[in-house]
């Protein structure tokens, strides 16, 4: 009887230790490339310096020294931007960027938005991203606040990388958080590396991302939503973020992604309130 107590001990000892370990190497797993909502992340502890930052607080144009017109071009988000001060103006301390179906003789397109960006003006290597901003919803809206290479060093997209640090699409009650590169992007542009998150609708919501040399952790509101770590064997394919970035603010839509435009929605906009930029602390 002792001998089969024994045993059975030392089965259930056996058990125990495969469970632990089982445990163990999920957990492992878990750490890389996964959504951790509501985990605080280690970058969250840095001490930054700002060293760029926007609140908008006139009325009229943007700041030249700061931002240019996002040009348009092929791509799907760039198709109907417009170079205009009707699509992208300051109110009230605020950053309008619009989209409507508005005809303009000169030009004429179905529709017209509009987008900024700090290229050549404005870039970062590693550092904190922070963008406070509201939009409204609708079929066919393209709301996108992100970064791309200054100089696409590692080839063309997405093999130079690009970083997602919001956008939202249709009438989607979360938004996306990606993260592109040769690695994680398929053929249709679709990527792997990324996270829906909720936001609070109709209001002010703060989205952000903190950048170092291993690593690139998405926040909405502060609260951790996943990180995309470097992979040491993975080269500039899996990791080409060790070059300059600039930042791009953009109200698109009607192609693409969203797909068609339900004109009774019209007109599209995402209101900026600032955006702050920050590096590590010396």
């Amino acid at each position: 009887m002792i001998n089969i107590y024994i045993k059975c001990l030392f089965t259930a000892a056996i058990i125990f230790s495969i469970h632990l370990y089982s445990m163990a190497q999920s957990s492992s797993a878990a750490v890389i490339n996964v959504p951790m909502k509501g985990v605080k992340d280690k970058n969250q502890k840095k001490d930054w310096k700002l060293i760029f930052s926007d609140h908008f607080s006139l009325s009229g144009k943007f700041d030249e020294s700061k931002w240019s017109f996002s040009p348009r071009g092929n791509p799907a988000w760039a198709k109907f931007l417009t170079p205009s001060a009707d699509y992208v103006f300051q109110k009230g301390g605020k950053l309008i960027l619009r989209m409507d179906d508005q005809s303009i003789s000169d030009d004429k397109i179905p529709y017209h938005s509009g987008g900024i960006q700090s290229s050549e003006k404005f870039n970062l290597t590693y550092g904190k991203v922070e963008v406070r901003a509201k939009f409204n919803k609708g079929k066919g809206s393209w709301p996108a606040i992100w970064m791309m290479p200054e100089n696409p060093l590692y080839g063309n997209w997405p093999g130079s990388g690009e970083i997602d640090i919001m956008e939202h699409v249709n009438q989607e009650n979360v938004v996306h958080q990606t993260i592109h590169n040769g690695y994680v992007t398929d053929a249709q542009g679709g990527s792997s590396a990324t996270h829906k998150a909720a936001y609070k609708e109709r209001e002010y919501n703060t989205y952000s991302v903190s950048w170092t040399q291993d690593s690139i952790a998405f926040y909405v509101n502060s609260v951790h939503q996943y990180t995309y770590k470097r992979d040491a064997d993975g080269g500039s394919k899996q990791w080409p973020f060790d070059k300059p970035f600039y930042l791009i603010l953009n109200q698109s839509g009607g192609a693409g992604w969203p797909g068609s435009v339900d004109k009774a929605d019209l007109p599209f906009v995402m209101e900026v309130d600032w955006v702050r930029v920050y590096r590590a602390a010396d």
